[in-house]
C-alpha cells in the first residue's frame, strides 16, 4: 500500500517556492508532517504534497516530528527506517489524542444525562438566555412543547431557572416575524456584545413550510434566528402524516439546516446552532427534531455509543475517517500540526462547511478554534464567521489591518486627503454608532445610511445625509455619485443603493486611478469582496473594529483641520434645493353628521402618507420622545415614506424587511420589539395591503396584552406597484386595489383593542396625540384614510443613482417596461 504524506511550509520561503513545481498536484492525506505560523498565516501558506517511493521520501526543506526537526536539502531522500519510526510514534500519539477528546466529549454530555432530547433543547435555550419563544402547536413537537408548561416537573425543582415565556401565535409565519422583531431590536447580550437569536418552535409539515418566508427574510437581512420544528419519528413509514423534507426545504434559506440523529448530539447541535445564527453576518438556523428522538433520554450507554462512533476528519492514521458522505453534525478533526505535535478538536456542522471547537472545562461551553489549515471550501466558509483582519488590495495583495500598521496608516492618509468623502453606513454600524459619529465629526465627513442602518447616525446631526438609494433623499444620492472617496462600512452594496452598477461612483473610481480617493469597503464576510462593486480596498473586519482602528490611528497623529468645508457647504445647499416634498390637497367644504344627528358643514383636507408620517414625527419630536421609540413597517409606499420622513436617532430603531421585501411583517416585528424592549414605545407603521396579510396577529396582541401602537395608512391600494403600472404599463392596473377592506375599527373592537379613526388633516394632530400618548400600557390601533400618492424621489429604473424622478409627472413617458423594479 502506497503511503502518502503532506508538508506545510511558509510561502515566503524562496527555497519552498522554488521547490513547489516538482511536487505540485499530488493528492495526499494531510497533516502527517507540518509547520504552522501564527493564525494569520492562513492566507500566506502553501501545501506541498510528497510521496514515499523506492529509496526514500522526497520532500520540502523541513520535516517536523514530535521529537524534533529533520532538515533536508532539496532532492535529498530520508531513509525509510527514519520515516517508519517517526510515523509509528505519531500514530501512537494520535490514538492517545483521539481517545482523550472522546473522553472530554463524554464528560460534557454527562451534564445532560437523564434528560431527553426535548429537555436538552429547552435547557440549551435557557443557557443561551432565551426569554421568550413564539410558536404553534402540533403533534410532532409535543415533547418539546411540554417543556414550556409551567407545571412541568423541571420548573418545580429547587433553584430551577425562570421558565421561558411561551407565546402561541395565530400562525407559524407570524411567529417567525415576531422572533425576527426580537432579534432585530433586542439589546446586545453583555457577555459577548452580540444580538440574541429569536427562537421559534413549530410542528412538522405545514409548520415548517409556513416558516420558509421568515427564514428567507432573515437570511436576506442578517437576522439571527433558531428555528426548531418537530418531524415524523425516524421509525415512521415513508410519507407519514405531516412529513415534509424539512432539511432540504430549508437549506437554501438558512445558514445551517440539520436533522438530529440522536439525543446525545443535541447539546452540540444546539451550541452550533446558536453560534452560527449569531456570529459572522447573523442569520437563521433550522433544526429538525424527529419526535422519537425528542423523547430519547441520554444514558451512559448512549454517551458511550455516540462518542465511540465519532468519525475523524483529516485523520493521518487508522481511525473512522470522516468523508463528504458523513451527514452527522458532530465529528472529530485533526488540528493543523504545530511543531510536529498531534492534537484533535471537535468539528461541528457539515463535513466541508464546519468550524472547529474546543470545550472550555471551566465554563462548560464550546469555543471556536480557527483552522488555519482548512481546505478552500471550508476556509471560505470559516472566513464568513471569523474575520481575518486583512486589507485586500485591488491588485490581489494583502496587508494586516491592525492599529499602527502600515496598511492602516495608508488608509488614513487616503481618507484625510479626500476633499469630497462620504460614509455609507450599513447594518454593521448599528453596533458602533459612537465610533461612527467620532470619525464623521473628526474629519467632517457626511454620513448616508442604508435602510437597516437608519438611526446609527443621528439625523439631527448637521452631517447627516439620511437614507441613500432608490427612494433615498436626493442629497445623498447626488453626493455619493460626486464623491472622491466612499467609505462603505458594514453594507454589501445592495442593488437598492447602487442604481445602475456600471454608473455607480464614477468620481470615486476616477479618483482611485489618480491616487486621491477610491472605494473602501468594510464587511464582515470575505465573500463580499468585489461581489457587487470592485473596491480599491476591501477590509475584512467588523464595522466596529474598523472604525475603532481608524479613529485610533487618527488620534495618534498631530491634529490637522479637516479639508471638507466646501463639501459640507455643498451638502447644505443641496438639502435646501432638494427637500422631500409633502403632497398637499385643497380643502373642501363637506356635510357631516354631528353627535346630535344634525347635518353641518365642515372644512376637510385630505391626507397623504407623507403628511401623516410628518405629523407622527412632529408629535414625537415635540414630546422629546424619539430616542425612546422603535418603529416597524410593512413593505410599500408607507415603508419608504417612513424611512424618508421619520427623524431616526438611535440604532436598530427602524425594523423593516429590506432585501426580500416581505409584506405583512410590521405587526409581527412590532410585537417582537415590544417583547424585547418593554420600556420603549413600539409603533407599527403599516399600509392596508400589508396589514391585511397578517392582522390575525391582533389575537396575540389582545391575548398577551402587548401594548403596541398600530398605525394603518389606508389608501385601498398597493400604491407602490400601482405607480409602477402607471409608469411602465400604461396605467393598466391589476391586482393592486383593496376595494373591500375591513372596517379596521370594528376589527379592533372584535379583539377588544382600543381604536381611533381620522380622515381629515384638521383632526390629525389631536388624534395622533391621543394615539401616541393617552394609553401607554394598552395596545391602540389608529386607522387613517389617505390618498394614493407615490413615494418620491425614485431612482429611474436602470439608471444611475443620481437620475431620479423628483416630481410626480409621468407625461414625458419613455419608460422601458423591462426596466421596471422587481
Amino acid at each position: 500500500m502506497k503511503l502518502s504524506t503532506a508538508v506545510t511550509v511558509l510561502a515566503l520561503s524562496s527555497t519552498a517556492q522554488a521547490f513547489a513545481p516538482s511536487i505540485n498536484g499530488i493528492n495526499t492525506p494531510q497533516h502527517v508532517f507540518g509547520f504552522q505560523n501564527e493564525m494569520a498565516s492562513q492566507a500566506r501558506k502553501l501545501r506541498f504534497s510528497c510521496q514515499r517511493s523506492m529509496g526514500g521520501l522526497c520532500m520540502s526543506p523541513k520535516v517536523v516530528f514530535d521529537g524534533g526537526d529533520i532538515l533536508v536539502e532539496k532532492d535529498q531522500s530520508i531513509p525509510n527506517e527514519v520515516v517508519t519510526g517517526g510515523l509509528k510514534d505519531l500514530e501512537a500519539k494520535a490514538t492517545i489524542s483521539i481517545q482523550a477528546k472522546r473522553e472530554e466529549i463524554a464528560a460534557y454530555l454527562a451534564n445532560y444525562k437523564g434528560q431527553s432530547g426535548a429537555a436538552i433543547v429547552y435547557s440549551k435555550l435557557q443557557e443561551y438566555g432565551t426569554d421568550v419563544v413564539n410558536g404553534y402547536s402540533g403533534g410532532a413537537i409535543l415533547p418539546l412543547l411540554d417543556q414550556f408548561h409551567e407545571d412541568h416537573p423541571r420548573h418545580q425543582e429547587d433553584g430551577a431557572p425562570k421558565p421561558i415565556r411561551w407565546i402561541t401565535n395565530s400562525n407559524e409565519s407570524s411567529a417567525g416575524h415576531i422572533a425576527e422583531g426580537i432579534a432585530k431590536s433586542a439589546p446586545v447580550i453583555k457577555k459577548d456584545q452580540k444580538q440574541p437569536a429569536g427562537v421559534i418552535v413549530a410542528t412538522s409539515g405545514p409548520g415548517v413550510t409556513n416558516l420558509i418566508t421568515p427564514m428567507q427574510d432573515a437570511i436576506c437581512d442578517g437576522v439571527p434566528l433558531v428555528v426548531l420544528c418537530g418531524q415524523a419519528a425516524t421509525t415512521a413509514p415513508p410519507d407519514a402524516f405531516q412529513f415534509a423534507p424539512a432539511v432540504e426545504l430549508t437549506r437554501p434559506c438558512t445558514k445551517w439546516s440539520y436533522q438530529i440523529k440522536s439525543a446525545a448530539e443535541v447539546p452540540f447541535v444546539m451550541d452550533y446552532a446558536f453560534y452560527v445564527a449569531r456570529n459572522g453576518r447573523p442569520g437563521p438556523v433550522f433544526i429538525d427534531l424527529p419526535k422519537d428522538l425528542q423523547n430519547q433520554p441520554i444514558t451512559d450507554e448512549s454517551i458511550e455509543s455516540f462518542t465511540s462512533s465519532l468519525s475523524v476528519k483529516n485523520s493521518s492514521f487508522s481511525a473512522p475517517e470522516s468523508t463528504e458522505k458523513d451527514d452527522s453534525g458532530v465529528r472529530l478533526t485533526q488540528r493543523p500540526r504545530v511543531n510536529g505535535h498531534i492534537d484533535h478538536a471537535i468539528h461541528l456542522g457539515d463535513h466541508n462547511k464546519g468550524i472547529m471547537f474546543d470545550i472550555n472545562k471551566e465554563t462548560l461551553t464550546v469555543e471556536p478554534v480557527i483552522n488555519t489549515d482548512a481546505n478552500k471550501e471550508e476556509a471560505e466558509y470559516q472566513m464568513d464567521f471569523l474575520t481575518s483582519e486583512l486589507i485586500y488590495y485591488a491588485d490581489g495583495k494583502t496587508a494586516e489591518f491592525e492599529a499602527g500598521s502600515k496598511g492602516v496608516a495608508e488608509l488614513v492618509d487616503l481618507i484625510k486627503q479626500a476633499k469630497k468623502p462620504v460614509i455609507i453606513a450599513g447594518n454593521g454600524c448599528n453596533d458602533c454608532s459612537d465610533e461612527l459619529k467620532y470619525l464623521a465629526e473628526t474629519l467632517q465627513i457626511p454620513v448616508a445610511n442604508t435602510l437597516h442602518a437608519l438611526g446609527s447616525f443621528d439625523e439631527r446631526h448637521n452631517l447627516a445625509l439620511c437614507m441613500v438609494g432608490m427612494h433615498g433623499h436626493p442629497t445623498p444620492n447626488f453626493m455619493v455619485q460626486d464623491c472622491d472617496l466612499v467609505l462603505c462600512v458594514g453594507s454589501r452594496f445592495d442593488d437598492r443603493i447602487t442604481g445602475r452598477v456600471s454608473g455607480f461612483l464614477p468620481e470615486a473610481k476616477k479618483a482611485a486611478t489618480e491616487g486621491r480617493g477610491g472605494i473602501l469597503h468594510v464587511d464582515i464576510r470575505l465573500s463580499q469582496n468585489a461581489r457587487q462593486i470592485e473596491p480599491t480596498y476591501f477590509i475584512h473586519s467588523t464595522a466596529k473594529k474598523f472604525l475603532q482602528t481608524i479613529n485610533t490611528e487618527i488620534d495618534s497623529r498631530e491634529s490637522t483641520p479637516p479639508i471638507t468645508s466646501e463639501w459640507v457647504a455643498h451638502m447644505k445647499k443641496l438639502q435646501k434645493e432638494y427637500p422631500i416634498t409633502i403632497p398637499s390637497f385643497p380643502s373642501e367644504e363637506v356635510e357631516v353628521t354631528n353627535d346630535k344627528g344634525e347635518l353641518i358643514k365642515k372644512t376637510r383636507t385630505r391626507m397623504s402618507a407623507q403628511s401623516v408620517t410628518s405629523m407622527l414625527d412632529k408629535c414625537i419630536l415635540d414630546a422629546d420622545a424619539m430616542d425612546n421609540c422603535i418603529f416597524s413597517t410593512g413593505v410599500g409606499i408607507h415603508q419608504m415614506v417612513a424611512a424618508q420622513l421619520v427623524t431616526w436617532t438611535k440604532p436598530r430603531q427602524m425594523l423593516s424587511s429590506g432585501s426580500l421585501g416581505t409584506m405583512g411583517v410590521a405587526l409581527g416585528f412590532c410585537i417582537g420589539a415590544k417583547l424585547a424592549n418593554g420600556e420603549k414605545m413600539c409603533i407599527a407603521i403599516d399600509g392596508d395591503g400589508s396589514f391585511n396579510m397578517t392582522f390575525t396577529e391582533l389575537k396575540t396582541v389582545a391575548e398577551q396584552g402587548i401594548p403596541v401602537k398600530i398605525l394603518i395608512m389606508d389608501n385601498e391600494s398597493q400604491m407602490m406597484v400601482e405607480y409602477w403600472q402607471r409608469l411602465f404599463h400604461q396605467s393598466r392596473y391589476l391586482a393592486v386595489t383593496n376595494t373591500k377592506n375591513p372596517d379596521y375599527s370594528t376589527l379592533a373592537d372584535a379583539f377588544g383593542i382600543k381604536n381611533l379613526y381620522c380622515d381629515a388633516e384638521e383632526d390629525l394632530e389631536e388624534t395622533m396625540q391621543k394615539f401616541l400618548f393617552d394609553d401607554p400600557d394598552k395596545p391602540v390601533l389608529f386607522h387613517v384614510r389617505i390618498e394614493r400618492t407615490p413615494c418620491l424621489p425614485l431612482v429611474a429604473p436602470g439608471q444611475p443613482l443620481d437620475d431620479m424622478i423628483l416630481v410626480d409627472d409621468t407625461s414625458c413617458g419613455g419608460f422601458d417596461a423591462c426596466a421596471a423594479p422587481s
